[in-house]
Order: structure tokens, then sequence, then C-alpha cells
């Protein structure tokens, strides 16, 4: 069963802060310990966290592992799938980078490339640009940093980047389906929904292991992908994303 929204709710505080006291979350909900407390019994019956005395936490296994791991993580193939994705994007564009890791890769190589309009709500990519003799224009928006990851978020965040329409939107996601693209983060999410149709192309980079993941979000169809970057998509994937321009990394020759 889908959680509900206040379940959500609970997720997305969890997926900020770790882990949290039942009463923490009674008082930022405005309800009742218990019913914070059935709300927890639904979302630790589907694996999602796990309870100890007092409070609650995200199960393991299910969240994204941090920030700083994620960028040792897969590197050999996140950089070709970012050196793939830097080819087909043009000179001088405007581009708009997520908070994923991936993102962060492709920075590094758009950093190279000759002066571009960088918007992001990530101070990680933000970075990436200023150490490069401040060629390129960087524009962030406003909000609240998150620790974790030094991302931007709140609504005053989407709404500042909602007057932009740039030549690409660049993103990944926690999971690829054939019911879509999948996150775990509700900011994330909306963030991502609201970007997508106001951007000429969205490019999405995902790595073939996330398509053996799952997400709780929902965040958009295959159809509103206009390109996707990956090192191997299934075929089930491909049928569902036929209308994509699928841009593949070449595949290492057999030694063997």
């Amino acid at each position: 069963m889908a959680p509900t929204l206040r379940q959500q709710q609970i997720l997305s505080h969890l997926q900020v802060h770790g882990k949290a006291a039942i009463s923490e979350l009674a008082a930022h909900l405005e309800v009742s310990d218990e019913t914070i407390r059935r709300d927890i019994r639904g979302l630790s019956a589907n694996g999602l966290v796990e309870k100890f005395h007092g409070g609650v936490r995200f199960s393991t296994p299910r969240t994204e592992p941090p920030f700083e791991r994620r960028l040792r993580e897969a590197v050999e193939v996140k950089t070709a799938i970012a050196r793939r994705a830097a080819s087909y994007i043009r000179e001088g564009a405007a581009v708009l980078l997520d908070n994923s890791s991936s993102a962060c890769f492709l920075a590094r190589e758009l950093v190279h490339r000759e002066p571009m309009t960088i918007l992001t709500i990530s101070l990680e990519i933000a970075q990436i640009f200023w150490s490069d003799d401040n060629r390129h224009r960087v524009i962030l928006p406003g909000g609240e940093m998150r620790p974790s990851d030094r991302t931007l978020c709140g609504a005053g965040t989407i709404e500042f980047l909602k007057q932009f329409t740039p030549s690409y939107f660049v993103m990944s996601v926690v999971a690829g389906s054939p019911r879509g693209c999948f996150d775990f983060d509700l900011f994330e999410a909306e963030f991502k929904r609201e970007m997508i149709p106001r951007a000429d192309e969205t490019i999405l980079l995902l790595d073939s292991s996330k398509f053996e993941k799952s997400g709780l979000v929902h965040v958009c169809d295959w159809s509103q992908i206009d390109v996707l970057v990956s090192d191997q998509v299934p075929a089930e994937i491909v049928s569902e994303a036929e209308h994509c321009h699928l841009l593949l990394v070449p595949q290492e020759p057999d030694k063997s």
C-alpha cells in the first residue's frame, strides 16, 4: 500500500534528519503520539523504517547512501556517462543541474567548456564551477542548506527557479522502472516535476544499477524524458522510453 500524505511527511523528515523521536514527529506534524505510532507501524510493516525505543529511523537498505560515499561509488561508469552527456550539450548553453552525484560528475566535465550559465540547487556543483577562474555564470536560488549533501531546499527555492527556461535540465533519480522514475525525497521529486516542463530538453543520467532499485516517490513518466544517458538499459525500459534519445556509453572491448 502506498504511504499516506502524513507517512510521506514522516519519511521526508527522516530523509533530512536520519532519525527522530515520536514526540518530535508528533509536534512537527501537530498530531498525537499515538497517531504517529500508527503511521510508523504501517511504514515499518513495509520495511521503510525501523523502530527503536521512543523513535524511528530509516531502514538502512532502503535509504540512499550518504552523499560523500555516492561520489566515490561507480566512479568509472558515472564519469563515462558524464562525458557522453557533456558531448551532447552545446557550447554556451544554459544548464540546470540537480543535486545528484551524477550531476557532480557532469559538472566536472562541463567546467572545462566555453563559458556557460549554470543553475543548480547544489552548493557542491556551484563550487566546482566557481573554482574554475569564475568563467561561468552560476545562479543559485535562496533556501535552507541541507548539510547532508549541501543542497538548497524549500518552497522558495523552487519558486525562484520557476522563472528560468534553461536549454537543458539534467537530473538523476534513485530508481528507474517500467512505471517511470522514482526518488525518496519529496522536495527533490517536486523540484524535478516543476523543472522538467521549463527546460527545452530534460536529460536523465542513470547508471544501470538504478534499474535494479526501488524508490518511494514517483517523479515522472518516461514520456517526460527527452534524453536518457546510461551504460546499459533493460529492454523493458527501452520499450517504455521509445521516444527518448538514448545515449549509451561505449562498452569496453572484451579482452578475454
